[in-house]
């Protein structure tokens, strides 16, 4: 019995939708694999481009940095077209100076070209910080000339603290151990009262009687220097504050030059220095007292220019005192201060 019409037919079907199957998968792997071929160029062309970036010299252009860094320098033609030139107006674009990398990134620094904080009286002053009560200085003594006899004088409220005020004294007085006179307690040696006591905080201001002449300075400040170092052994433990030499009027300073602006200032840089080397507080008066010319405020003077008046001068001293003491939890802080519970 021979096959069947329908046999031959099935089998042909069968045969031409399994060669079908094979075409369409093997058309779907070439696809992959021309993929994969195009992948691999293009990450093979990106890496070929890096390294030629990163292996570039420093002079070579800058066309591919997406991104540059401020440019420094003249860029020529480029710098111009930027700015609103005509680079492109004569020769074309094409013929613009190219940016190179060298004109890229952080220019270098200039000698001279930058500025360091000088270690001088601006950072070693004691900054104002909150206020305390006048009790503060109820263990406090006032060393110094006759600004500092000016508290006894005018019985100017301080707190109790103990003047030590002697007129026409220098630190040379001090370290000598010269006999001084006090308008409250008569002759005495300083040191022996200050040793007595022991204050715990320490006020000097000595120098307005001393350098009324120029080139007074020298000897004034190595005495200077030996005061603070006696006072330190005799008072251990007592904070010591160095006052800068107040401004005086412009009619003072014509009369005694060695209290011009410009001397003073000079002196109270190296009092500073002076002070921060003895481990003591800087304090700068001229903050207070100096007006915009250096010169001492006129409604702070007394009548001869030197002094302090009474009132306004004294009171502004006070003042100023009271807003620049060194910071200690226990000092007693004047409510609504910075410090205050309150």
């Amino acid at each position: 019995m021979g096959i069947s019409h329908e046999y031959h037919s099935t089998h042909g079907r069968r045969r031409r939708s399994k060669a079908g199957t094979g075409l369409r998968l093997a058309g779907v792997i070439a696809a992959i694999l021309l993929l994969s071929l195009a992948v691999t160029a293009i990450l093979e062309n990106g890496e070929k481009q890096s390294e030629a970036v990163q292996q570039s010299p420093a002079a070579g252009t800058a066309a591919n940095i997406l991104a540059p860094l401020p440019m420094q320098g003249d860029t020529g033609a480029s710098a111009a077209d930027s700015t609103g030139g005509t680079a492109g107006e004569g020769s074309g674009a094409d013929d613009a100076a190219a940016v190179t990398l060298e004109q890229f990134g952080p220019a270098r620094q200039a000698a001279g070209a930058y500025q360091i904080k000088a270690y001088d009286s601006s950072v070693i002053r004691q900054p104002s910080c909150g206020q305390v009560d006048l009790s503060y200085f109820s263990d406090a003594a006032l060393l110094g000339d006759s600004l500092t006899v000016g508290f006894s004088d005018y019985s100017i409220n301080l707190g109790g603290a103990l003047i030590c005020g002697y007129t026409g004294v220098g630190p040379d007085a001090i370290v000598n151990r010269s006999a001084v006179k006090s308008s409250v307690r008569g002759s005495e040696v300083a040191m022996d009262v200050l040793t007595a006591a022991q204050p715990k905080k320490l006020y000097i201001l000595l120098g307005t009687n001393t350098l009324t002449t120029l080139g007074a300075a020298d000897r004034f400040l190595a005495y200077y220097g030996q005061m603070l170092d006696q006072l330190r052994q005799a008072l251990p433990g007592c904070v010591i504050y160095v006052q800068s030499i107040p401004p005086v009027r412009p009619q003072a300073a014509a009369e005694k030059p060695g209290l011009a602006s410009d001397v003073l200032r000079s002196v109270n840089e190296q009092l500073a220095k002076l002070a921060a080397d003895k481990g003591c507080v800087y304090l700068d008066l001229w903050e207070t007292f100096a007006d915009e010319n250096g010169n001492l405020k006129e409604m702070l003077a007394a009548p001869d220019g030197v002094h302090f008046s009474a009132g306004n001068g004294y009171g502004a001293w006070v003042t100023y005192l009271r807003n620049h003491a060194k910071y200690s939890a226990s000092n007693s802080w004047t409510m609504g201060s910075a410090y205050s519970a309150e």
